[in-house]
């Protein structure tokens, strides 16, 4: 070979070499600290950071690299940035979620006839049981330290988390919500959240602000309201000053958890909300009946009409989409929950006949909304229903209209291929371990729902039973609440591999940009042996000395 020719071809070799892309591998102990803690890589070189447990985290900070404030530098999370290697990042997480509560949270006291409150208590297995005394909407330590649970659903009322009109810190309490995602932080534990309006969360301030106070009164399907139901003060999702403030209020709680990479890791699901009754369910009052207020009259007479349910629906998820980047959104439905009006303003009367022109189905506007989010999200838009029961029948995916099955909406979106998921009953349904068991052999065998959420009363005892498992067999399946949320991982591996896996056990970067990058574990920083790990990022023309050894340097 021509000598020159020779010289060339070896020094193309060597910029080859000094130049081509390589994976590093981090290892992440279980007390929190990474192998290597510091290392040396080049712009374009990848990482592989090896999980431990589900509850490992890679959350950048930003440290100066020698005080001990590591544990509060957390970076804000910017999906924008070329340098955001939060991680993993999990879409749509499965398993099994707890509801908090919307009142005082439970305490666990020794077993007897009564709490040291004077009240009867919630429940009792063996020698302790539940009684109302922790913090107003607090999840218990027990119950997010518990390894079988995936994470807990944060419910808020809008008029808690918005206390004043306006965008500036000053008009938002943010006590609850800070205070539940630290705990699921700190416990490794995913979580959702949902802003409720309705008959106890609509703010009283927005009636002077802009919104038209409807005075309604509903006793919701349940009928648990006696006579024509609870009197509430109610504005119109589809007036524009109401959309607008609550829209403000979405933009800064997102603006929030994206404050904090580790809080915003952590998030799960965000639920569209803000028409609601009694629950967070996406529902309006709507009856019409003899002697009683006609919600539908009232609505129609103050502009509600179903494109303005659609607009607001769309307007919120396409928000949703945008402050809550690569995060699933999960509509809780009520098929027939909202009041039949057409778009001339006719509504249904108290004989069940409209006013004038033909109506809207029942289900009508619940299915529009389904159909929007579907086209406008794709996978991204789930759905859930929040009233599963226990097993009464089999083979429902292949008829979702069979008596006995879980609500075929929700079956219909899983066909459709949207990833599904449910909330049981209140405890008049399912108010036992078995019921619990029953509860969750209805969702693996007759739905493709990937989580299930459980009352906090119904976990506890159910997580209590003997050996952990809920129901033995033959009445029951004979699993604990572990084996329960394996089933509904290994569910969603299946039906949606292209969301990665739920329980990953390697989180990869590739790093674009140079510069020094700190890191902590989320959960163990501050905890024992738990140090920050430091990448540092060379721009790809240098060679550092372990890749001219590889050169042949």
């Amino acid at each position: 070979m021509n000598r020159r020719i020779f010289v060339v071809a070896a020094a193309i070799s060597i910029i080859a070499a000094a130049t081509s892309a390589a994976t590093h591998q981090v290892r992440v102990n279980a007390d929190g600290s990474f192998s290597p803690a510091t290392l040396q890589i080049r712009q374009g070189d990848t990482i592989e950071w090896l999980l431990s447990s589900p509850a490992d985290s890679v959350i950048p900070i930003n440290w100066d690299g020698s005080s001990s404030a590591y544990c509060t530098s957390v970076r804000p999370y910017s999906s924008g940035d070329p340098a955001e290697f939060t991680g993993p990042m999990i879409q749509a997480p499965s398993g099994i979620y707890v509801i908090s509560p919307l009142e005082l949270g439970y305490v666990i006291e020794p077993a007897k006839s009564k709490c040291a409150s004077g009240l009867t208590p919630k429940t009792t297995v063996g020698a302790e049981m539940l009684c109302r005394g922790g913090l107003k909407g607090a999840t218990m330590d027990a119950t997010w330290q518990d390894p079988a649970l995936d994470g807990v659903f944060i419910r808020l009322l809008w008029k808690d988390v918005q206390i004043a009109p306006g965008t500036t810190d000053a008009s938002f309490d943010f006590t609850v919500l800070d205070r539940e995602i630290a705990r699921a932080v700190a416990n490794g534990k995913f979580y959702s959240i949902g802003i409720k309006a309705g008959d106890d969360g609509t703010p009283s301030w927005l009636f002077t602000n802009g919104v038209t106070a409807l005075q309604l009164q509903d006793s919701g399907s349940d009928g648990n309201e006696p006579g024509c139901g609870a009197r509430m003060t109610l504005g119109s999702p589809t007036q524009a000053a109401y959309q607008n403030h609550y829209f403000d209020m979405l933009r800064k709680v997102a603006a929030r958890i994206r404050s904090r990479a580790d809080w915003y890791r952590a998030l799960a699901y965000v639920k569209p909300s803000g028409a609601n009754l009694f629950t967070h369910e996406n529902r309006l009052p709507k009856r019409c009946e003899t002697g009683c207020v006609c919600n539908s009259q009232i609505f129609a007479q103050n502009g509600y009409r179903p494109s303005g349910l659609y607009a607001f629906y769309q307007q919120q998820t396409n928000l949703m989409a945008a402050e809550f980047p690569g995060k699933t959104m999960s509509y809780m439905l009520i098929q027939d929950g909202f009041p039949r009006i057409n778009e001339a303003g006719d509504y249904e009367r108290s004989d069940g006949t409209s006013s004038g022109g033909s109506l809207p189905g029942g289900t009508e506007q619940t299915q529009t909304i389904l159909n929007n989010g579907q086209a406008a999200h794709g996978i991204r838009f789930a759905v859930q229903h929040n009233g599963l029961k226990g097993k009464r029948t089999d083979g429902c995916l292949g008829n979702v209209n069979a008596p006995g099955c879980p609500n075929r909406w929700v079956l219909q979106e899983g066909l459709e291929g949207q990833v599904t998921g449910w909330q049981t009953s209140n405890e008049s349904e399912v108010g036992d371990p078995a019921a619990v068991d029953s509860t969750l052999l209805n969702a693996l065998a007759n739905s493709q729902g990937i989580f299930v959420e459980l009352y906090e009363e119904r976990f506890w005892e159910s997580v209590r039973q003997p050996s952990g498992v809920i129901s033995p067999a033959p009445a029951g399946s004979g699993r604990t609440m572990a084996q329960w949320s394996a089933e509904f991982h290994n569910r969603r591996r299946t039906l949606f591999p292209s969301l990665g896996d739920p329980r990953p056990t390697v989180h990869r970067f590739t790093f674009t940009t140079t510069g020094t990058f700190h890191y902590i574990h989320g959960s163990r920083c501050g905890v024992g042996n738990a140090t920050p790990g430091t990448i540092v990022v060379q721009p790809a023309t240098t060679t550092t000395p372990a890749r001219r050894r590889a050169a042949g340097h």
